[in-house]
């Protein structure tokens, strides 16, 4: 079955909007003149990092104490190491910054409470790395900053708001 006709308005009206989307949709960044050379990343966003990776140990920390909850290691064994691969990857970017260790988290003993507990966890760093991408004075960092909320977001959504399995 034929659609229908393209009138010549919508015809031009295409043509003339194709090359405005695909330049708008140009998302790799814009190549450097001296890619040898890398600029440190600005001082404000070295205390930035330190802020987010001492967010990550208290999530961290309270994953760790829920996760002697019964039941709940495997659930959330993938949460543990998005954060820890996360920690890592920003800890290198600040390595000459001290960072904290982790401190041990006090949850309830009762699974479903213990979870509740993450949840809240994890909405406290979401917020944090959300304020984290709009402070940053680097583009580079905030699309890091702003993957690592996406992964976080997407982690707690996982967990759901039910009861443990």
């Amino acid at each position: 079955m034929p659609g229908r006709p393209l009138s010549r308005r919508t015809a031009v009206g295409s043509a003339l909007a194709t090359p405005l989307v695909l330049a708008a949709c140009d998302i790799d960044p814009p190549p450097r003149d001296d890619a040898s050379a890398a600029s440190p990343p600005p001082p404000e966003d070295a205390e930035l990092v330190a802020t987010v990776v001492a967010a990550l140990v208290r999530a961290e920390g309270v994953l760790a104490a829920t996760a002697a909850a019964p039941g709940l290691a495997a659930r959330l064994e993938p949460l543990v190491a998005a954060h820890a691969a996360h920690r890592e990857l920003l800890a290198g970017a600040v390595a000459d910054t001290e960072l904290p260790g982790a401190s041990p988290a006090r949850v309830p003993d009762a699974p479903d409470r213990a979870l509740a507990a993450v949840r809240r966890s994890e909405q406290r760093l979401l917020r944090q790395l959300r304020e984290a991408c709009v402070a940053a004075a680097s583009g580079d960092l905030a699309r890091v900053l702003a993957s690592v909320a996406a992964s976080t977001a997407q982690h707690s959504a996982a967990l759901g708001s039910g009861t443990a399995a």
